[in-house]
């Protein structure tokens, strides 16, 4: 069971200061704990021909003052503009996704800044893409700047973490108090003109079947306006460009467990890569 705690990746730079309001928000509205995390690596020092392991190289006092100290103005900021907020702070000593992922476990989100990535940061991964990847509950890549009235975009398809996407989205958009709209992307299949009558039955079927989704959650959040549509194109492509104007785009969460997976497209990847909004990603196993 997840604890009431959100977890923050936080350096101190403009990107993690913007994910901590997102996450400080969040707690406001939620009562959850905020952490906001720290961690860094030290290498090891190891000469070629040496004989005997070495030592590791550990960060000084100095170091440590300055990291306390970046950390306690956080705090100070986050007092002064939250205070009704429960925080705390957190220092590991490891890589910052490790580190996420692994206190995702007990978590109940997952917060992370995330610029629009290069092609080549896309295709080699990143924080917030290896975090998304292996975190135990949801993870949101904060970017942007969403005006209060944007709606929430939620991607449905047909995987097993859909209806967790759905309710994830349908809280977001209830606590906030704004529309949802779900989407589902419908490719074109390869050989087959676009009104052909078994294009048009199939796309009538994908569209009972969202419609049939959405108001099982709808029934639980009857105040929340929501819309759901069949969009022509490949998932990534498509709800990339539905979260145009939103605040906060949710999709599922696809495990990597090879590199031939990590490799692969994915909606998530199209997503950090292209979204200009926030962006949260829930895996199926997500703490209910």
């Amino acid at each position: 069971m997840a604890t009431q705690r959100i977890v923050v990746g936080y350096d101190g730079s403009p990107d993690a200061r913007k994910a901590a309001r997102w996450a400080l928000d969040e707690a406001q509205r939620t009562d959850l704990v905020v952490e906001l995390l720290y961690a860094y690596e030290w290498p090891s020092y190891v000469p070629a021909a040496a004989m005997m392991p070495a030592a590791a190289v550990y960060p000084d006092a100095d170091t440590d003052d300055a990291v306390g100290e970046m950390l306690g103005r956080a705090l100070e900021a986050a007092g002064a503009s939250h205070p009704g907020v429960r925080l705390c702070t957190r220092v590991e000593h490891g890589t910052a996704a490790v580190a996420l992922a692994q206190r995702s476990a007990d978590a109940a989100l997952v917060v992370v800044g995330g610029p629009r990535h290069s092609m080549m940061r896309a295709l080699l991964g990143s924080t917030s893409a290896s975090v998304s990847a292996h975190a135990r509950c949801p993870v949101v890549v904060v970017r942007g700047e969403p005006r209060d009235t944007d709606p929430v975009v939620a991607g449905v398809d047909d995987s097993p973490a859909s209806g967790l996407v759905l309710g994830f989205a349908f809280e977001q958009a209830a606590m906030r108090g704004v529309p949802l709209r779900a989407v589902h992307a419908w490719p074109v299949p390869a050989g087959r003109d676009l009104l052909c009558d078994v294009n048009l039955a199939a796309v009538a079927a994908e569209r009972d079947r969202l419609r049939s989704v959405v108001d099982s959650w709808r029934r639980r959040f009857p105040q929340t306006p929501v819309t759901s549509e069949i969009l022509i194109g490949g998932p990534g492509e498509v709800l990339a460009e539905a979260a145009a104007g939103a605040q906060l785009v949710v999709a599922g969460a696809r495990v990597r467990r090879a590199l031939r997976v990590a490799l692969r497209p994915s909606i998530g990847r199209h997503l950090l890569h292209r979204a200009r909004c926030s962006i949260a990603l829930v895996h199926e196993t997500r703490a209910r």
